[in-house]
């Protein structure tokens, strides 16, 4: 019989919930506080055999991503095809929930049982900081820099935070929605 995740992960931490809205139809669980991603993640794996960390991410809720900066043109590559420009995202009001936050999500399997479970945290964008899982998984090393790297986010304990992705004369973090990109010497004029 399959352990069901959630419902151990609820019993342990008593302010968590089910998520309202699951990523997918995978079971996931949104976290109250950033101290309980360790006392989640330690569980997952060590009782309930979720030792397969596949993902670590974050997702920006500010707004519409900022056009300042990019290229404008439909496509400045004279060796593809002309393609239209990039859609713009919706204006605030169009049915999403636009706030200051980054959510923050942890995504892990049982190779087992072939089941995946989601953790989901919010934090607030500025000083987004939660605890690094590097000490019970190797593979949140990399997915944490890359985290950091292109959303700004810190994860205390890490032991090597730093740019994985970009340079490092780059200033600020790519996947925020209010990243405005200034000209260096790799851009076109």
């Amino acid at each position: 019989m399959k352990p069901d995740p959630v419902a151990r992960l609820l019993a342990a931490l008593p302010r968590a919930e089910s998520a309202a809205s699951p990523v997918k139809d995978y079971p996931t669980l949104r976290l109250a506080a950033p101290a309980d991603i360790l006392a989640a993640a330690r569980i997952l794996k060590d009782e309930l055999g979720f030792a397969y960390l596949e993902m670590v991410t974050a997702v920006d809720w500010l707004g519409p991503v900022s056009l300042a900066g990019f290229v404008s043109s439909a496509n400045p590559s004279p060796f593809t095809k002309k393609a239209p420009p990039p859609p713009v995202a919706p204006a605030a009001g169009a049915g999403i929930a636009y706030r200051p936050v980054l959510d923050m999500l942890w995504s892990f399997g049982n190779l087992q049982t072939g089941q995946k479970v989601f953790l989901r945290l919010e934090v607030p964008r500025d000083n987004a900081e939660v605890p690094s899982l590097t000490s019970l998984f190797a593979a949140a090393d990399w997915q944490e820099r890359e985290a950091f790297d292109l959303l700004g986010v810190r994860f205390s304990g890490h032991p090597n935070l730093t740019k994985i992705l970009t340079p490092d004369f780059l200033k600020g973090h790519p996947l925020r929605k209010d990243y405005a990109h200034e000209k260096d010497a790799y851009d076109e004029d």
